[in-house]
């Protein structure tokens, strides 16, 4: 089975919010697509709860048509603690209705019955459930959330026998070091959480995402001349 190395969705979204932000700079004649509003808006809400994302949500779905698999778990994240707002769910899921997409509305109606709680208490180890938790981030601000990557990143980055927990761990190790280079909320909050592993987050802090990325192609690829993770 192909395993995901990183976080698929969230680095897309990144792209999306840096083409975002380019367009806004030095007065350019840019008219921002919905995908490049859509990533934008997710990845700052928790700073400013911005009303418009009923819209800007509703436009995203009317030209994607789909959900497809790699949005799932961080828009479940994302969505699951944003629903914890009745009246804010109820906006989303009226405007989402009123496209008329089935596969769509049922799924944010999915998530609107997902019980986030429950799920968080004891989540498996995998790379995708980092997705979730930066979701949850997104929606909320909240640093519980943050704590939940932080853990796989100190508890499975490094696991040398099982291949999902060691992808676990080193995609927290990026996305975590990748958020921390575009949000200082992310940075501060690593640096006040260094006695959870101080070795693992100082890697984090000091290491490039790029980085990151390619220790982890190189261990993986090691593991496999060794006759491991075929």
């Amino acid at each position: 089975m192909k395993k995901k190395i990183l976080a698929c969705f969230f680095a897309i979204l990144c792209i999306c919010f840096s083409a975002h932000a380019q367009a806004q700079q030095g007065g350019e004649s840019h008219s921002a697509s919905a995908e490049e509003e859509f990533g934008f808006l997710l990845m700052n809400y928790f700073r400013d709860k911005n009303p418009n994302l009923v819209q800007v949500t509703v436009n995203f779905f009317r030209e994607r048509q789909l959900v497809t698999e790699d949005m799932q778990m961080p828009l479940v994240g994302f969505y699951a603690e944003l629903f914890r707002d009745k009246k804010l769910k109820a906006s989303i899921l009226e405007g989402i209705d009123s496209l008329k997409i089935k596969s769509v509305s049922n799924f944010f109606h999915s998530v609107a019955e997902f019980d986030l709680d429950k799920f968080y208490a004891t989540p498996e180890a995998n790379p995708n459930i980092n997705d979730m938790f930066w979701g949850s981030y997104f929606a909320s601000g909240k640093t519980k959330y943050l704590d939940l990557v932080i853990d796989n990143a100190v508890k499975y980055h490094d696991e040398k026998a099982d291949l999902v927990k060691f992808l676990t761990g080193d995609s927290a190790c990026w996305s975590l070091a990748s958020n921390a280079q575009q949000y200082k909320e992310v940075r501060e909050y690593l640096e006040k959480s260094r006695h959870k592993g101080e070795a693992v987050i100082d890697y984090i802090l000091n290491t490039d995402p790029d980085e990151i990325r390619m220790n982890t192609i190189f261990f993986i690829q090691e593991q496999k001349k060794n006759g491991l993770w075929n």
